[in-house]
């Protein structure tokens, strides 16, 4: 026996059979890959929000319980700092601003509240919209759907 029938034998096919088999795995793959490399970018701006709400609702927890109190009385009014705090949160500066540090997030989703014991807690609440779903509809939802809330609470004690 030649090598050449050895190989016919065996299946080999030699070089001019088997042209574009490599086509036809690119195109396979690329879909898959494709889309693992837009869920981890999607998966990461998540976490880069999460990240920017809880440093946001803690910077408000800390202005209120700095200012929370009022007089020597020691006692705590938390709807005189209630709305500046909520600026905080959302726009970085105790006035009102005209951009917010997450898209959609306004300060009607902050709340100021006496946790008691001394205590003033500032919560968070904000929709997380994935960009893939306003980019490709059809593929990530049908426009900017929210898929979750994510809720930062923050307590702290008042310093008087």
């Amino acid at each position: 026996m030649t090598k050449t029938f050895k190989m016919m034998r065996a299946g080999f096919r030699g070089p001019r059979q088997s042209r574009g088999v490599a086509a036809v795995e690119f195109v396979i793959a690329v879909p898959v890959l494709l889309f693992v490399m837009l869920a981890a970018a999607e998966i990461g701006r998540a976490f880069v929000h999460y990240d920017t709400l809880s440093y946001s609702v803690r910077s408000g927890a800390r202005y209120a319980t700095e200012n929370v109190i009022k007089g020597t009385s020691g006692a705590i009014d938390v709807a005189s700092v209630a709305a500046a705090t909520s600026n905080l949160v959302v726009y970085g500066k105790p006035s009102a601003g005209t951009t917010p540090c997450l898209p959609g997030f306004a300060p009607g989703d902050v709340t100021v509240r006496n946790a008691g014991g001394g205590n003033v807690e500032v919560i968070g609440e904000y929709d997380y919209h994935p960009l893939l779903g306003i980019v490709l509809p059809g593929f990530g939802g049908t426009g900017p759907t929210s898929i979750f809330t994510m809720r930062v609470a923050t307590t702290m004690k008042a310093i008087s």
